[in-house]
């Protein structure tokens, strides 16, 4: 917006004077046009007081200054709503300020003798006064905008010094009140309408306590109120004089909203007329005309939408300027202006000025869509207007306005500073996608915006726009021919008016000037692309928008090139080369533009490394070929002048478009040591059709893992002729220790071969690779380099990620070459190495399903050589279980553990690991050994892991290893279930009243306590999954607790039962337990632990293999030998059948005399002989037995007898326990009559 007044386009702000303030130099007013009769006529306000200056002063200064927002940006406050949030301009000046004259001067003797009546005397700047820059027929001038920003305050503020001495307050008093009267006074007297303000500044050590007397006094001789008149005391920081000049500019806004409205209210009144006022005197001229009542009308709303963009009412401002714009391209205004009249100019001057202004506006409330639709319509009627009346738009005029008129919305932008185009959101890369285009206003549809150049783009758009116009501009300022550009005082009046028909000057040079000679010096047109360009690129760099940044940076390189800065060109190309997005996007027609322009760059300052990667590009054939070309790489450097060094370029297939391909591809996914790989390389050319053969000098082979590399080096036969398209070749590799001194080799050696590693245009080159890895492991292709070696260059071309369209396979064929597609699902470049394929086969044979705890199981395990020469075996043999298992490991054999510590073999000396030598295996050999697991005595399942590690005799630093693995489960053989029943004693407690002992201390201890007979009944149940020999059972005593001794019978066989059992059978067994106490005054309880061990074996395996005994708990039995018990028996009558004597022993262990009442209950089965009630008394340490006699009513039953015996001292009932032959449930005892007596 330079070329603009700024007076017209500067966004307006109420404008308050500071007065009285030294060091104000820095806020003077830039020059500007002088102001008609201001110095002649003008109102003068002068005062003799000298300017503060001080501490106080320059914070007082400084913070008038911190508030003035000219210049701002043009966006509203964030407290929008507020009356004190309207910004102001802040102009100090001296003690001396001159107004603007309200009238111009009366007109002379002559201008009266020639008008008719008294004259009207007007503004200085008004269109009706003779001299004005608008007389006659003017719209408006910029000096009537200055005259209001920068010459008429809306408020002034006088600083004046208040003295702090008491002998001169007085007389300073009173000096000052005629000095604040008389600037009231003369400010009155200038017909302006401003605010007067008045800041008394106290000097130090004023006396506060007189300061409020001194201030009414002042008040009432200046008749000044108390919000005209304040006073800044010396004491403040410079935190609170900002808060004090915060405070009077807050309490001014009102005012200054009056002033400006009370202005409008008058250019309101005066527009209202509807008539054109008189002019002082009429124009002289024979063709000049006065304004029409259109542009008056013009002129009004232009002032209305100023005054009111004053007050900040910008809606208000934006329906003013709509207005004036809308009567400006009406039908009358432009119409009624001859194009050839300056006046053509200061109209279109006019509207560029509304149309900027009514897009300010609508920014301003963010109507984005609006504003862009005015920008077109205002470039439309432009448009139109100067095709009609003026000199159209095919020339250097009208380019000019369409590059300036981008720029201004370009810069209306920034001014505007919209929150969608801020700082914050192009830092926050989650959100600068925003910032490219505005999004439409709120309450505007998407559908409403049909076209997408109606949207708000950022800046850059606009910038970009405008530099394409500025190319148009310079290319038809080219055209102008030769007679027209010298200047008009050197051109024949008939080409100076030629050259007016022809040119549009409109804010642009004359022809002359526009496109000198090159003599001459004119208007630099590069610079401007260039600057207009740089600026639009750091738009779109900051939104990431990479491809339009490398096209504007291509052109900026270009006009650099036509200005012959090829530095500053290559400096803008060179980094912008290794990550062109163009390359990877297949844009080839922007990127040859882009190599080529580079290429020149490179060539004309002797850039060889770069040239050397720009023609590997060019060979390309996806690039559009230059014809007449020598497109030979091996003589790409002959155009440059040699250098010092040779130079070396290593490129990157991923970061060039490439003339050749290469890819290294494995047969198949995997391999094994020692045994041929099959690889196959391929490289094709991709080169220019005309291009020369691309001589290869080596190709190298990288891969990461068990391969070493290889190396492919040039052996090309001189071949003239024509070679096939498509050639495979068989390549041998050899060490490259054969081919050189082996001393002198260093690290990993290669695999070396010899090819023909000439590639002409569209060739494809084929070689098939055999190599031997020796390593176990992955193998992955790391990189293919293809070299070229030069007497003055070396260039490496490094393809390091494989392309999928090379995965194929290529054989020979009876039709020639052709090829298959591989490696379907899987990764073609990687090959797993694997071991050496053990060929010993381990077999376990009479493996069981199942084995059985506390079984010692003794595993066969077989090993049959496979291979062709003899193999030295060591065997190792892992179980693997749950942690802490106590089962154990053995060879049959007991043999030796140890291995010689020359092998490599590891042992681990535990009882879940073993390892022996097996020894060496001949071809077709076999050999067994026997593993023994010991002491399986937990049911758990087991995986033992059979390894066998061998060497050959032919290759002994090659191990090969071998395992298998086996599933154990171990499952107990069986289940059981036991009782603890009582039984009757035959033989008569010990007699506290006999003694039968020695009184000599006997060797052994002999028991003398009381003994009981028990019973243990067992019912064992097989829960094996085949039949078993049973050979034994026998009830074991683990421990006894309670002082006593216990004897354990042998089994007894509940029912006949067979020595073997079957899967799911029953064996019922009984033991017979003797205990005794070993002292007759021991009366605390017995307890027993005992277990059940079965000795048994495998029916199928025949009578040489061990027996095996499990152990199956039993639970703890607890038998009170110190309290008293009743135990029955019962004996049947062999006379009479149904008859049953039934015996009720009752013990008393305990050391008291115990009384027991006795019951017999009476029953509907059985009669009874016998005491129906009775009372047996029982001494300590006996046993008493009372015989009922029995006869069932019926045979063949089991009958229930109840006997109620109560412990009368413990008043206690004794259950009756049953003995043998007898039953009991919960009601009593059980007995069994039979039918025949027996």
């Amino acid at each position: 917006m330079d070329a603009y007044p700024d007076d017209y386009i500067a966004h307006n702000l109420p404008l308050i004077l500071v007065s009285g303030l030294a060091n104000n130099e820095n806020n003077e007013d830039p020059p500007q046009s002088e102001y008609p009769l201001l110095e002649q006529t003008g109102t003068l306000i002068e005062s003799d007081f000298p300017l503060l200056d001080g501490p106080l002063a320059n914070d007082l200064r400084t913070a008038f200054l911190d508030y003035d927002a000219y210049g701002a940006r043009w966006k509203a406050l964030a407290d929008a709503g507020r009356s004190n949030s309207i910004a102001s301009r802040i102009k100090l000046t001296g003690r001396t300020y001159r107004l603007p004259p309200r009238k111009a001067n009366f007109p002379s003797d002559a201008e009266l003798s020639a008008s008719s009546g008294i004259p009207i005397v007007h503004s200085p700047i008004s269109p009706l006064t003779p001299g004005s820059p608008t007389f006659p027929d003017g719209l408006i001038t910029p000096l009537w905008v200055y005259k209001h920003q920068g010459l008429i305050p809306a408020a002034v503020i006088n600083a004046l010094s208040l003295t702090s001495d008491a002998s001169m307050s007085t007389l300073r008093d009173n000096q000052l009140k005629i000095e604040i009267r008389g600037l009231k006074e003369s400010w009155a007297a200038s017909g302006y309408k401003s605010r007067f303000i008045v800041i008394l500044v106290a000097e130090d050590g004023i006396n506060s306590q007189e300061l409020d007397e001194r201030l009414s006094n002042i008040r009432r001789a200046t008749n000044l109120d108390p919000r005209s008149l304040h006073v800044l005391y010396p004491d403040l920081s410079t935190v609170e004089v900002k808060d004090f000049v915060r405070s009077l500019l807050s309490s001014l806004q009102p005012s200054l909203v009056d002033y400006y409205r009370d202005l409008s209210k008058h250019a309101r009144r005066k527009r209202n007329r509807g008539t054109i006022p008189p002019p002082t005197a009429p124009p002289t001229s024979g063709t000049s005309q006065t304004l029409s009542s259109q542009g008056w009308n013009v002129r009004y709303e232009f002032k209305l939408g100023v005054f009111a963009e004053f007050r900040q009412e910008m809606e208000a401002a934006q329906r003013n300027f709509e207005a004036a714009y809308d009567i400006l391209f009406g039908q009358e205004v432009f119409e009624s202006i001859a194009a050839w009249h300056p006046r053509f100019n200061e109209a279109r001057l006019l509207g560029d000025i509304l149309a900027i202004r009514i897009i300010r506006c609508l920014l301003w409330t963010s109507q984005t869509t609006a504003a862009v639709r005015f920008w077109l319509s205002h470039r439309a009627n432009t448009e139109d207007i100067v095709h009609r009346k003026g000199k159209g738009t095919k020339n250097y005029g009208w380019e000019a306005w369409d590059s300036r008129w981008s720029t201004v919305m370009s810069q209306l932008i920034s001014r505007a500073d919209l929150p969608a185009f801020s700082a914050d959101v192009l830092r926050d890369p989650t959100r600068v996608h925003e910032s490219i285009i505005h999004a439409p206003e709120k309450g505007l549809l998407s559908s409403d915006v049909s076209l997408p150049w109606e949207r708000l783009h950022h800046q850059g758009y606009w910038l970009d726009r405008s530099a394409k116009h500025l190319v148009q501009r310079h290319a038809l300022a080219e055209t102008i021919p030769d007679e027209h550009r010298s200047s008009t005082a050197q051109s024949p009046a008939s080409q100076v008016v030629a050259k007016l028909q022809f040119y549009d000057v409109y804010l642009v040079p004359e022809p002359h000037v526009e496109a000198p000679h090159s003599t001459n010096s004119g208007v630099d047109h590069f610079s401007s692309i260039i600057d207009t360009l740089k600026a639009s690129v750091e738009h779109f760099a900051a939104r990431g928008q990479i491809r339009k940044v490398e096209s504007l940076s291509l052109e900026i390189a270009k006009f650099h090139m036509k200005k012959g800065q090829w530095a500053d060109a290559y400096e803008i190309l060179k980094p912008l080369w290794p990550t062109l997005t163009w390359r990877k996007s297949g844009w080839w027609d922007l990127m040859s533009e882009f190599i080529w322009t580079l290429r020149t760059c490179a060539l004309e300052l002797n850039d060889r490394d770069a040239l050397l990667w720009i023609h590997w590009e060019l060979l390309s054939k996806v690039l559009q070929p230059l014809p007449a070309w020598n497109y030979d790489f091996h003589h790409c450097l002959d155009e440059v002048a040699p250098g010092d060094s040779k130079s070396t370029v290593v490129l990157n297939a991923e970061d060039v478009t490439s003339c050749l391909s290469a890819s290294l591809v494995f047969e198949k996914p995997e391999g094994n040591v020692g045994e041929p790989l099959q690889a196959q390389l391929t490289v094709v050319s991709l080169a220019q059709p005309d291009s020369a053969p691309i001589r290869l000098s080596e190709v190298r082979l990288d891969v990461n893992g068990s391969l070493r590399p290889i190396k492919l080096q040039a052996d090309n036969p001189d071949q003239e002729g024509d070679a096939p398209q498509c050639q495979i070749s068989d390549i041998t590799l050899r060490d490259e220790t054969d081919l050189i001194d082996s001393s002198s080799t260093v690290g990993m050696t290669s695999m070396v071969g010899k090819a023909d590693l000439t590639l002409r245009p569209s060739h494809t080159r084929v070689y098939n690779l055999r190599a031997i890895p020796r390593e176990a492991g992955e193998a992955k292709i790391a990189s293919v380099t293809l070299v070229i070696e030069e007497e003055i260059f070396n260039f490496s071309y490094v393809v390091t990620k494989r392309q999928q369209n090379m995965a194929f396979w290529w054989m020979n064929s009876s039709q020639g070459p052709r090829k298959k597609r591989i490696g379907k699902g899987r990764d073609i470049s990687v090959c797993k190495i694997r071991p050496k394929p053990p060929k010993i086969h381990i077999s376990t044979p009479n493996l069981e399903k199942h084995y059985y705890t506390n079984e010692r199981v003794a595993l066969p395990v077989a090993m049959k050589n496979n291979e062709d020469d003899v193999a030295e075996v060591i065997m190792q043999v892992r179980l693997f279980g749950q942690p802490g298992s106590s089962v154990e490991l053995s060879w049959s054999d007991n043999a030796d553990a140890n291995i010689d510590s020359t092998t490599d073999v590891p042992v681990e000396s535990t009882i879940h690991s073993i390892s022996r030598r097996i020894g060496s295996l001949t071809p077709a050999s076999t050999s067994e050994v026997q593993v023994i697991l010991s002491n399986t005595v937990d049911a758990s399942k087991y995986e033992l892991e059979i390894s066998v590690q061998y060497t050959l005799s032919s290759d002994s630093q090659t191990p090969v290893s071998k395992s298998v693995s086996v599933d154990l489960e171990f499952v107990r053989p069986f289940e059981a279930n036991y009782e603890f029943l009582p039984r009757l004693h035959s033989e008569p407690w010990p007699n506290l009243f006999d003694f039968n002992g020695d009184l000599t201390t006997p060797d052994i201890a002999k028991p003398e306590g009381i003994q009981q007979k028990w019973a243990v009944n067992s019912k064992l149940v097989s829960f094996a999954s085949e039949p078993l020999h049973i050979e034994k059972i026998s009830l074991v005593l683990i421990d006894i607790h309670g002082g006593a001794v216990c004897e354990l019978g042998a089994e007894t066989l509940v029912m006949p039962q067979s020595t073997q059992i079957l899967p799911g059978d029953l064996r019922e067994s009984e033991f017979l337990v003797n205990v005794q106490k070993l002292g007759l005054d021991d009366r605390q309880s017995v307890t027993l632990d005992l277990s059940l061990d079965v000795h048994w074996k495998r029916v199928s395996s025949g009578s040489d293999v061990t027996t095996t005994v499990s152990s199956l708990a039993m639970p703890r039995f607890l038998i009170p030998m110190g309290e008293p018990r009743v135990l029955a028996s019962s004996v049947s009558s062999e006379q009479l059948p149904g008859l049953v004597h039934l015996d009720y022993t009752l013990e008393n262990p305990s050391i008291h005399c115990l009384t027991f009442n006795l019951t017999m209950e009476a029953s509907e089965h059985f009669a009874f002989s016998g005491a129906k009630t009775r009372t047996l008394q029982m001494v300590p340490f006996s046993r008493h037995t009372v015989r009922y006699t029995l006869f069932a009513f019926k045979s063949g039953m089991w009958i229930q007898p109840h006997l109620v015996v109560i412990d009368t001292y413990f008043n206690k009932t004794l259950r009756v326990l049953p003995t043998e032959n007898m039953q009991s449930d919960r009601k009593g005892i059980l007995v069994w009559v039979d039918a025949d007596g027996s």
